[in-house]
């Protein structure tokens, strides 16, 4: 074989080998194993006559029935149409008692907070800062009773989900969280399409147990895709260097023929 048809095969290969990024980080992502949350998860049993217990389960999932004041701001607040005016009246109640609202505005975001929420809270005030709601049936008048954090949690324990409600898939990926929170591995990263993972984290009940669900860690995978990609770029450079020296050979010896 003459040296212009070896050139030529080496520029071919060479060029064969630059796209290898693409096309490596995508046969990887094909046939790699379904992707894993970058979230890792335990869950923790908790008993409702444990002042600690208590502590965590609202700390973790309280959210779900208190409106913390932060969320009223201009930032948080999309949903709500008069914002200021709605925390501001919220803020008076915590602070006095109660309070009169004569927004329209309030008036409304306040009938549809009480609709979804139990109670709200004063971020500032840790523990300590969450208050009963109550709002009279036109908006115009907000109440708010300081309470300790047992009805809260009680609040969460009644409104978090059952075990036996659930799928047989999503029972498994329950059971894969709880079995895998161990002393030895307390944790589990389940794949990013199980069944039920888009609910976590939550408490839920498992027959008598009240579990909570929630992040223990977070893993940064940039997946198998990378991996390929970065497999790729050392491809690719073989491949320029098989170009230019292809390249090379073939104008020199196209030159000095």
């Amino acid at each position: 074989m003459d040296r212009r048809r070896v050139a030529l095969l080496l520029v071919a290969v060479g060029l064969l080998c630059l796209p290898a990024p693409q096309y490596l980080g995508l046969a990887a992502e094909a046939t790699s194993p379904p992707a894993q949350s970058s979230q890792v998860y335990a869950a923790e049993p908790i008993d409702l006559g444990n002042e600690s217990d208590r502590e965590r389960l609202v700390d973790r999932h309280g959210d779900a029935v208190a409106l913390a004041d932060y969320r009223l701001t201009a930032r948080h607040g999309d949903e709500y149409r008069s914002v200021n005016a709605t925390r501001r009246a919220l803020e008076s109640a915590m602070a006095t008692g109660s309070a009169t609202v004569s927004d329209p505005g309030a008036r409304a975001d306040l009938e549809a907070i009480d609709a979804e929420y139990a109670f709200v809270r004063d971020s500032d005030a840790g523990t300590e800062g969450y208050y009963r709601l109550t709002v009279a049936a036109d908006g115009s008048t907000v109440r708010a009773e300081s309470v300790s954090l047992v009805p809260v949690a009680d609040a969460v324990a009644e409104e978090a989900p059952r075990y036996a409600d659930l799928s047989a898939a999503e029972r498994r990926t329950v059971d894969e969280v709880v079995n895998g929170s161990t002393e030895a591995d307390p944790g589990y990263r389940p794949g990013v399409n199980d069944p039920y993972v888009d609910r976590f984290p939550t408490p839920i009940w498992r027959g008598d147990t009240l579990y909570s669900v929630y992040v223990t860690g977070h893993v940064d995978d940039f997946g198998p895709g990378f991996a390929g990609f970065v497999v790729g770029l050392g491809v690719a450079s073989v491949g320029v260097v098989l170009v230019v020296v292809g390249g090379g050979v073939y104008a020199s010896d196209r030159w000095i023929g």
